[in-house]
């Protein structure tokens, strides 16, 4: 709940009423369980709250651990192969103050190299 004077966040007791914590507002009494939404008046004590789980459908990566990046082509050239086809994402390697270095991956033969 949040005061209705000052909106500070405000905890009810079991009765329903409140007391703010802000010792400048220093508001005790009811809790404003009105409000507008929408143009329209809306009593909050009748709100419902739900925690039900939902299930969701995931898929498990194997790879988790081999990051690819992101697929580019006609960018950069594998130095092994010469395939034009390369994965490619910025890490950083050094102190914050320096620029990232790029990560590039061949799609053919998986040669990894970086850019500096």
């Amino acid at each position: 709940m949040f005061c209705p004077q000052c909106g500070t966040l405000s905890f009810p007791s079991p009765s329903g009423d409140i007391s703010c914590t802000n010792y400048k507002c220093g508001y005790s009494g009811p809790a404003n369980l009105k409000t507008k939404i929408g143009g329209k008046e809306v009593d909050l004590s009748k709100a419902k709250s739900s925690t039900n789980v939902e299930s969701r459908a995931y898929e498990v990566i194997k790879d988790s651990d081999k990051m690819q990046g992101v697929l580019t082509k006609n960018t950069y050239m594998c130095p092994k192969c010469d395939c034009i086809e390369v994965f490619s994402y910025l890490e950083q390697t050094r102190s914050s103050d320096e620029p990232e270095t790029r990560m590039l991956t061949c799609k053919e033969c998986n040669h990894g190299w970086r850019e500096y």
